[in-house]
């Protein structure tokens, strides 16, 4: 049986004393290339769950095996789902778990449904009846790729979901550039042009980008987190409910932002793109930066 490197054996040896599923520590471990770890059938398999419920604290439970690395290794275990039996698309889960008893969040379960089944939006959602979806559980051993084993594949028959999916937040530019336009409800659609969204990779990040064509002479305006009108969520350079002039230094500019409806204005602003960085993420410190592009 292939044999893992020296390095990875004296490093497990340390960390032998965390936690493990079962079985005795051995005083001389050799880690072995798993070859059985084995997902035992939930007893809720057949039963109705509905992952938008919050009966039994919004988890799923589900138990395994300790893959057989040769002694009671420390590994992490993370849950993977599938709408197949083959797992030709799969999402694993963003939780790890330390025990072989894992209690797996309902609204991970959600999401991951939700993008196998493709849905991008809210407004794509539709909703279904409960389905049959598919998980195996993968093991692994610290950041050690050598040591990763799949379990075997187990159904769970009746799974309800809803629309689960976290996507970047987001909040507008209001002012100059688009007319000045009410920010309000009925104006959405107006405003889906006029967006600053968190990355995909930083979802909650409360840090928000944007490329703007700000036209000559138009660059005043300030920040709204909700279209609930001129005075609630209003975001700029001061609280006065006035503009501010600022300027770029070779194209750049940094400053603060506040809540308030002060604009930020560059009065002979000539024209052109701009990329802008909103960072909320610290409610005491937030920051903006204008880019100037081109």
């Amino acid at each position: 049986m292939k044999k893992l490197s020296y390095i990875l054996f004296s490093f497990i040896s340390l960390v032998l004393a965390t936690a493990s599923c079962s079985g005795p520590e051995e005083e001389n471990p050799v880690i072995q290339t798993p070859t059985k770890l084995v997902l035992n059938t939930p007893a809720t398999a057949n039963q109705y769950v509905d992952l938008g419920n919050d009966k039994n604290a919004g988890t799923v439970n589900f138990t395994c095996s300790q893959a057989d690395y040769g002694f009671a290794a420390p590994a992490n275990y993370y849950m993977q789902v599938s709408l197949n039996e083959n797992f030709s698309e799969f999402e694993e889960l963003g939780t790890s778990y330390s025990s072989c008893n894992m209690n797996v969040k309902a609204s991970e379960i959600a999401e991951a449904v939700c993008k196998l089944r493709g849905i991008k939006s809210e407004e794509t959602y539709t909703d279904e009846p409960a389905r049959k979806v598919y998980f195996r559980v993968r093991s692994q051993i610290l950041k050690y790729e050598d040591t990763s084993i799949l379990s075997n594949v187990v159904a769970m028959d009746k799974i309800k979901g809803y629309f689960a999916l976290r996507l970047p937040g987001y909040i507008y530019l209001v002012g100059g550039p688009e007319g000045w336009t009410g920010p309000t409800e009925d104006n959405k659609a107006h405003y889906e042009d006029w967006k600053l969204f968190e990355s995909d990779k930083a979802i909650g990040s409360k840090v928000y980008y944007g490329e703007f064509d700000i036209p000559a002479d138009k660059f005043q305006f300030r920040f709204y987190t909700a279209l609930t009108g001129w005075d609630k969520d209003s975001y700029g350079i001061q609280e006065k409910d006035a503009p501010k002039d600022i300027s770029m230094t070779n194209g750049i500019y940094d400053g603060a932002i506040v809540k308030g409806k002060g604009s930020y204005q560059i009065p002979d602003w000539p024209g052109g793109k701009v990329k802008i960085t909103v960072n909320m993420s610290n409610d005491s410190k937030m920051t903006v930066k204008f880019e100037k592009v081109g």
